[in-house]
């Protein structure tokens, strides 16, 4: 009896939803703690005061869940190297689940937040006819206002939110860019997951998940910072330097390629 119960345990946990759930658990977990702590920290600036609507929560929430699942793909990536050990059904899942964090994330950052924070300025009476002729900045409202200002190129390019008319094309093409070069970092985040779970995998228990929450964490770091010193907007501001868009926004996915074919490199070399 004792041996069927085991059997019958065994055998449900490796069923596909036990994998998928156990799988699941750790990345939710990283979620939970890079979503508050994410917060807690714009709470604890500028951000916290603005804080007074719905609005302007569903605005914050989304903007910051969003902007975090693309770097949990990578605990994603670990979590299904330890499940799936035939290559085919590896792919498979890991793009399926990258393709959903991806859907998901893009829907909550170009379309959830940008249409409640347009809401809520609507509601808040800070919106005129001049910031409102383009509609929310979803990546339709970006479009729009990239095409007029192609069509009617200002004397001089501004930022200025009261001035839609004459933002710079390089910003404009660099934010319709961008959500697409994010999502395919979290598909290389899932590859790259993968390969550190390989890379790690004969190193004791406490050594392995230390190597594989550095690799990670400071993988994160360094594309995110790369994605800031990529962004034209600092370069605008400083000087009025434009520089390309479209340039700017998939420049940083050099980042987790070059990681990729290292990580590769030193599997090939630990096996011989």
């Amino acid at each position: 009896m004792e041996d069927s119960g085991k059997e019958s345990q065994s055998r449900g946990s490796n069923k596909p939803n036990g994998r998928i759930g156990r799988i699941l658990r750790p990345t939710l977990l990283w979620l939970a703690l890079l979503v508050v702590g994410r917060m807690l920290w714009g709470l604890s600036g500028s951000w916290g005061s603005g804080l007074d609507s719905v609005l302007s929560w569903v605005t914050y929430t989304s903007g910051n869940l969003g902007f975090v699942l693309p770097f949990l793909l990578f605990a994603t990536g670990v979590g299904l190297a330890g499940e799936f050990a035939r290559l085919r059904l590896l792919i498979g899942v890991a793009l399926s689940l990258a393709l959903l964090l991806g859907v998901l994330s893009y829907g909550l950052v170009d379309w959830v937040t940008p249409m409640a924070s347009y809401r809520d300025r609507i509601s808040s009476g800070s919106v005129t006819s001049e910031t409102a002729q383009f509609g929310p900045p979803t990546p339709t409202g970006v479009l729009r206002k990239l095409r007029y200002v192609e069509a009617n190129p200002p004397e001089e390019y501004t930022l200025s939110v009261e001035a839609p008319e004459r933002h710079p094309p390089n910003v404009l093409r660099w934010r319709l860019h961008q959500p697409a070069a994010m999502g395919v970092f979290g598909l290389l985040n899932v590859l790259l997951g993968v390969l550190t779970a390989q890379l790690t995998a004969d190193l004791r228990r406490r050594s392995r998940r230390n190597a594989r929450v550095a690799i990670g964490v400071l993988g994160g770091i360094a594309f995110f910072m790369f994605v800031m010193l990529a962004s034209p907007i600092e370069p605008f501001l400083r000087d009025g330097t434009l520089r390309p868009g479209v340039l700017s926004a998939w420049a940083p996915l050099a980042l987790p390629l070059t990681e990729a074919l290292l990580l590769c490199y030193l599997i090939r070399r630990r096996r011989g």
